[in-house]
Protein backbone atom coordinates (compact mmCIF):
# COMPACT_ATOMS: atom_id res chain seq x y z
CA UNK A 1 0.00 0.00 0.00
CA UNK A 2 2.67 2.65 0.64
CA UNK A 3 4.55 1.55 -2.33
CA UNK A 4 1.27 2.58 -3.81
CA UNK A 5 1.19 5.83 -2.28
CA UNK A 6 4.41 6.82 -3.21
CA UNK A 7 4.28 5.47 -7.12
CA UNK A 8 1.30 8.12 -6.89
CA UNK A 9 2.35 11.05 -5.24
CA UNK A 10 5.54 10.64 -7.71
CA UNK A 11 3.09 10.29 -10.74
CA UNK A 12 2.03 13.85 -9.65
CA UNK A 13 5.00 15.48 -8.71
CA UNK A 14 6.34 14.42 -12.48
CA UNK A 15 3.10 16.26 -14.21
CA UNK A 16 3.71 19.83 -14.87
CA UNK A 17 0.62 22.42 -13.62
CA UNK A 18 -1.31 22.18 -16.80
CA UNK A 19 -1.84 18.93 -16.95
CA UNK A 20 -2.87 18.41 -13.34
CA UNK A 21 -5.55 20.57 -13.89
CA UNK A 22 -6.23 19.23 -17.08
CA UNK A 23 -6.97 16.01 -15.68
CA UNK A 24 -9.39 17.13 -12.93
CA UNK A 25 -11.33 19.29 -15.57
CA UNK A 26 -11.98 16.15 -17.17
CA UNK A 27 -12.71 14.72 -14.03
CA UNK A 28 -15.25 17.28 -13.38
CA UNK A 29 -13.51 18.84 -10.39
CA UNK A 30 -14.11 22.51 -10.07
CA UNK A 31 -10.57 23.41 -9.38
CA UNK A 32 -11.18 27.32 -7.55
CA UNK A 33 -14.56 24.97 -5.32
CA UNK A 34 -11.31 22.08 -4.96
CA UNK A 35 -9.07 24.75 -3.89
CA UNK A 36 -10.74 27.03 -1.49
CA UNK A 37 -12.16 23.66 0.45
CA UNK A 38 -8.89 22.44 0.43
CA UNK A 39 -7.95 25.77 2.01
CA UNK A 40 -11.02 26.10 4.18
CA UNK A 41 -10.25 22.44 5.50
CA UNK A 42 -6.09 23.14 5.84
CA UNK A 43 -6.68 26.52 7.80
CA UNK A 44 -9.05 24.57 10.21
CA UNK A 45 -6.50 21.96 11.30
CA UNK A 46 -3.79 24.39 11.94
CA UNK A 47 -6.35 26.90 14.09
CA UNK A 48 -7.18 23.45 15.77
CA UNK A 49 -3.90 22.92 16.39
CA UNK A 50 -2.57 26.11 17.43
CA UNK A 51 -5.72 26.35 19.88
CA UNK A 52 -5.02 22.71 21.84
CA UNK A 53 -3.20 24.64 24.66
CA UNK A 54 -6.51 27.07 24.63
CA UNK A 55 -8.64 24.30 24.56
CA UNK A 56 -5.98 22.78 27.55
CA UNK A 57 -6.57 25.70 29.77
CA UNK A 58 -9.90 25.95 29.41
CA UNK A 59 -10.33 22.64 30.50
CA UNK A 60 -8.74 22.97 33.83
CA UNK A 61 -10.17 26.15 33.93
CA UNK A 62 -13.45 24.56 34.29
CA UNK A 63 -12.28 21.68 36.55
CA UNK A 64 -10.68 24.33 39.05
CA UNK A 65 -14.28 26.71 39.19
CA UNK A 66 -16.02 23.14 39.41
CA UNK A 67 -14.22 22.33 42.66
CA UNK A 68 -14.51 26.08 43.78
CA UNK A 69 -17.95 25.51 44.17
CA UNK A 70 -18.19 22.43 45.70
CA UNK A 71 -15.51 23.16 48.48
CA UNK A 72 -17.10 24.19 52.03
CA UNK A 73 -15.59 27.03 53.75
CA UNK A 74 -15.40 27.29 57.73
CA UNK A 75 -17.01 30.44 57.76
CA UNK A 76 -19.36 32.19 59.86
CA UNK A 77 -22.88 31.52 59.54
CA UNK A 78 -24.81 35.05 60.05
CA UNK A 79 -24.52 38.24 57.98
CA UNK A 80 -23.50 40.11 61.40
CA UNK A 81 -20.68 37.28 62.57
CA UNK A 82 -19.29 37.34 58.57
CA UNK A 83 -19.39 41.36 59.18
CA UNK A 84 -17.27 40.96 61.97
CA UNK A 85 -14.93 38.38 60.85
CA UNK A 86 -14.28 40.79 57.76
CA UNK A 87 -13.74 43.77 60.07
CA UNK A 88 -11.31 41.90 61.54
CA UNK A 89 -9.80 41.43 58.88
CA UNK A 90 -9.25 44.87 57.36
CA UNK A 91 -7.82 46.09 60.49
CA UNK A 92 -5.02 44.02 60.89
CA UNK A 93 -1.82 44.93 59.78
CA UNK A 94 -0.74 41.48 58.54
CA UNK A 95 -4.30 40.45 56.78
CA UNK A 96 -4.88 44.32 55.28
CA UNK A 97 -2.99 43.49 52.90
CA UNK A 98 -4.90 40.98 51.35
CA UNK A 99 -8.47 43.80 51.44
CA UNK A 100 -8.10 45.88 48.42
CA UNK A 101 -8.82 49.74 50.00
CA UNK A 102 -12.34 49.66 48.38
CA UNK A 103 -13.51 47.28 50.31
CA UNK A 104 -12.55 48.25 53.63
CA UNK A 105 -15.81 50.10 54.08
CA UNK A 106 -18.46 47.91 55.17
CA UNK A 107 -21.00 50.04 55.12
CA UNK A 108 -20.99 49.65 51.32
CA UNK A 109 -21.03 46.29 50.84
CA UNK A 110 -23.99 43.46 50.85
CA UNK A 111 -24.04 40.93 52.88
CA UNK A 112 -23.48 38.61 50.07
CA UNK A 113 -20.23 40.51 49.09
CA UNK A 114 -18.79 39.48 52.36
CA UNK A 115 -19.39 35.91 52.06
CA UNK A 116 -17.77 35.89 48.74
CA UNK A 117 -14.40 37.61 49.83
CA UNK A 118 -14.31 35.21 53.09
CA UNK A 119 -14.66 32.26 50.86
CA UNK A 120 -12.24 33.90 48.47
CA UNK A 121 -10.00 34.38 51.38
CA UNK A 122 -10.48 30.87 52.21
CA UNK A 123 -9.19 29.70 49.31
CA UNK A 124 -6.93 31.26 49.49
CA UNK A 125 -5.27 30.01 52.85
CA UNK A 126 -5.67 33.27 54.80
CA UNK A 127 -8.45 32.67 56.90
CA UNK A 128 -7.27 28.76 57.89
CA UNK A 129 -4.48 31.07 59.31
CA UNK A 130 -6.71 32.60 61.56
CA UNK A 131 -7.04 31.90 65.24
CA UNK A 132 -11.46 31.27 66.24
CA UNK A 133 -10.88 33.71 69.40
CA UNK A 134 -9.82 36.30 67.15
CA UNK A 135 -12.10 36.02 64.38
CA UNK A 136 -15.68 35.64 66.94
CA UNK A 137 -14.31 36.16 70.14
CA UNK A 138 -14.64 32.67 71.43
CA UNK A 139 -12.42 29.39 72.11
Amino acid sequence: MDALIDALGESVLEESDEELFEDLRRKGVDIHTESARIKAMLQSTVKTFQQRALETARAAYKRQIERMERQQYSIPETATERREMFSFITKQSALADFVTAQYRDLESLTDNDIETYLEDLAELGILGKLKPDKTNGQE
